[in-house]
């Protein structure tokens, strides 16, 4: 197993790993896809199967060459909706079939990284977005001024500017990037977490979320994949509402309503089964076809 990332830059979506991760090679970004190609040559494989939340890959799969059959496993949700340079392994795969939550639990629970009640973005915003957000949170805690919402992400001049005119610039914190221990601490003690699909979202992040217990709100338009995913597998109480996000959706999240306990309850459930027993059962069928497909691409 190999590992694209961009070089120097903490990875958002997933959290960056504090500890060697054994058996997984961090490749670059830009030439990751080549070598990837080489080893699968050198190696005699049968054919590659490329993970990623990008759409078919997305343009670093382009360097794996046509002899080389190889297939697209989605794991998570891109924002562009356009077919990506590589086919689909299996058309009935989910992004979170992918998904397996580390089974290594902490003894006790994570310290707060806040001395408050908060809600949480968990993911990069777009300013449209950040309106939608920024608006839901602000009526929804209109009079609840303890609760202050924090973003796992780099300041931003413009998202400052939106929360100043929803009146909310003093309860909104941008802290940063989350490594992967501190964005589960973050996600542990949220009173609710928000995605959106700046970019392509990685489902093990809402897995994450989903594990820890906290309730989970896509945001924008662009997230309603994932609106839908959560809705299907009863991990959801919001209504639907692609255009803005609803502030009574927000507010029985920061209540904690019987209706939102329901969903953190069945979300756990979801978390618990994504286990590599799981994955196993569920991709070894398609791969033990492989060999027969590499024949016929060939």
């Amino acid at each position: 197993m190999a590992a694209l990332a961009p070089d120097g830059e903490g990875d958002l979506q997933h959290g960056s790993a504090e500890r060697e991760q054994n058996g997984i090679e961090r490749l670059d970004e830009r030439r990751g896809a080549e070598m990837v190609r080489r080893a699968a040559e050198a190696g005699r494989a049968d054919g590659v199967i490329w993970a990623s939340a990008s759409a078919g890959g997305g343009e670093a799969a382009r360097a794996l060459s046509l002899r080389l059959p190889a297939w697209w496993w989605p794991t998570g949700w891109a924002v562009a909706r356009a077919p990506g340079p590589l086919p689909m392994l299996a058309a009935e795969l989910e992004p979170c079939d992918a998904c397996v939550i580390e089974s290594e639990r902490p003894k006790g629970a994570r310290l707060s990284l806040w001395d408050g009640p908060y809600a949480l973005a968990a993911s990069p915003l777009r300013p449209a977005d950040a309106d939608h957000l920024f608006d839901g949170f602000a009526r929804a805690s209109d009079r609840r001024d303890e609760v202050d919402l924090v973003v796992l992400d780099h300041p931003d001049p413009e998202l400052e500017s939106r929360a100043r005119e929803a009146g909310i610039l003093q309860r909104v914190h941008f802290v940063g990037p989350a490594p992967r221990e501190a964005e589960q601490a973050w996600l542990q003690h949220a009173r609710v977490a928000f995605v959106a699909l700046q970019r392509p979202l990685a489902a093990g992040l809402v897995m994450r979320a989903l594990g820890a217990g906290c309730p989970l709100l896509p945001v924008g338009p662009a997230a309603e994949p994932v609106r839908a995913w959560l809705g299907d597998h009863g991990a959801a109480w919001a209504k639907p509402e692609r255009a803005r996000l609803a502030w009574d959706s927000v507010a029985a999240a920061l209540a904690r309503t019987p209706a939102v306990e329901t969903a953190v309850t069945r979300g756990r459930a979801l978390a618990a089964a994504c286990t590599g027993e799981r994955l196993a059962a569920r991709i070894g069928p398609t791969l033990g076809s492989l060999a027969t497909r590499r024949e016929r691409a060939a």
